[in-house]
């Protein structure tokens, strides 16, 4: 195992680094000190290499991109509803940036912010930051990430979360998988899940969990340009949807390898995008989708949904996994 780091840019006058650890099948992730991004995957088959994960090799696109391409998103992933919540019946009024509401914690949340990295072994890199009142959140919160890569191929990211003042932690990888350049609709896709968030007409849930059905059934095995034919009747173009898993929550193929994904927390939300390309996405032509492991959205306003409050004083930490394999 080895750990290289190089220079990737600069932004707000602070050096932006990328760290690439290659394990002895010459698979490789690489990461970057910006919003602790994962910014590839990268497989070697056959002796020819194979990105699993949609990806920028310029800074510029990723201080641009409103798709938040890999990024770290928190202090908390998804959209809180109004922009506000309680803790202890102690009212928050969070700065909105998606309607009245907030998503991935405002303007000035973790997708934004350069993180201190250092190597933290052979085989990990870990990513430091903190952040304080920043859109109204309460509290100072240190944030470290830790990236590691195992010789089984399997990577592996913790968020901890400490404060010093009753706050919300709920971090996620905004990252989006395509295992077959760019052929997403092709793809099948597995979500070890029963039932899924169902949302209204601003992506909020309504406080309901649905049993999964037709275009939103993934238990078994099935193409995701099946579930985006079967939403047509929906009137519906895309998912972004969530959907409450455990543990191992879902695995994505195509004819040649596979990618496993699982957590400790109870959430799944998949998106299907093309954030590289506008014109196909303008087209609803999907490259990739977003696998994005974290308890469930908007948790704080639904107390069946997990919990997200971190507590003074006390210690957060999470870990998601994503298992790459080969097929035979």
């Amino acid at each position: 195992m080895v750990v290289v780091k190089k220079y990737f840019g600069e932004t707000d006058g602070k050096e932006v680094s990328l760290y690439k650890i290659t394990n002895k099948n010459q698979t490789s992730i690489s990461v970057l000190s910006y919003a602790a991004t994962w910014q590839n995957f990268e497989v070697v088959e056959d002796g020819v290499k194979h990105s699993l994960i949609e990806h920028f090799d310029n800074l510029a696109d990723y201080v641009k991109t409103p798709y938040e391409v890999g990024k770290t998103i928190g202090r908390v992933a998804g959209r809180i509803t109004k922009a506000h919540f309680q803790i202890n019946n102690v009212d928050y009024q969070l700065t909105p940036n998606d309607g009245k509401n907030i998503i991935h914690s405002g303007k000035n949340g973790l997708q934004t912010q350069n993180f201190d990295g250092t190597v933290d072994s052979d085989n990990s890199v870990v990513f430091t930051h903190t952040v304080a009142g920043e859109d109204g959140f309460p509290g100072e919160l240190k944030v470290k990430i830790r990236y590691a890569l195992s010789d089984d191929d399997e990577v592996s990211i913790t968020y901890s979360g400490q404060t010093n003042h009753d706050t919300l932690f709920n971090p996620s990888c905004h990252v989006y998988f395509d295992l077959d350049d760019g052929n997403i609709r092709q793809q099948q896709l597995r979500i070890n899940a029963k039932h899924f968030l169902d949302m209204d007409s601003e992506k909020l849930p309504t406080g309901k969990m649905l049993a999964v059905t037709n275009a939103y059934d993934f238990k078994n095995f099935k193409k995701i340009g099946q579930g985006l034919k079967q939403l047509k009747p929906l009137d519906k173009f895309e998912f972004d949807d969530a959907y409450i898993v455990h543990d191992k929550a879902a695995t994505l193929k195509d004819s040649q390898r596979a990618v496993d994904f699982y957590t400790d927390r109870n959430g799944l939300v998949i998106f299907t995008a093309s954030p590289i390309d506008q014109q196909r996405a303008s087209a609803n032509d999907y490259s990739s989708i977003a696998m994005e492991l974290m308890t469930l959205p908007d948790a704080i306003n639904h107390e069946d949904f997990g919990n997200t409050i971190l507590q003074a004083g006390q210690k957060a930490s999470y870990t998601n996994k994503f298992k790459y394999r080969k097929l035979d």
